[in-house]
């Protein structure tokens, strides 16, 4: 019973992550990012939704979004997404900084908002 309350915190985190167009555009050019670019359908992007739900248990504020392109293609336009998932990082004034195609570790995830920071 516990992992099963466990499991639907961690999920119902990582869906309060999720955020459309219009809010993620309201923070590019405001601050440093991670945007973790993916789908609900996608297994990769259910996991990542998990590291990046157990990451966020550590620190709330950390500014890494998750956005479904299947409910915000205007994201996947905007970045020119042909894969998924893809975590693109995003300095403080917009400017992409780095990008990655493919899963990746809670470490790696850290390390991309460390670079978005200019850390």
């Amino acid at each position: 019973m516990k992992k099963i309350i466990l499991s639907f915190l961690v999920a119902l985190s990582a869906y309060a992550s999720e955020v459309g167009y219009e809010a993620i555009m309201a923070k590019v050019g405001k601050e440093a990012m991670v945007l973790e670019i993916g789908a609900s359908t996608c297994r990769a992007c259910q996991k990542m939704k998990m590291i990046i739900a157990d990451a966020k248990q550590s620190d709330p504020k950390l500014p890494v979004y998750i956005v479904d392109v299947r409910e915000n293609r205007e994201v996947a336009q905007k970045f020119k997404i042909q894969m998924i998932p893809t975590q693109v990082v995003l300095d403080a004034a917009g400017n992409e900084v780095d990008r990655h195609i493919g899963g990746i570790s809670q470490e790696e995830l850290l390390a991309f908002v460390r670079k978005a920071q200019g850390k």
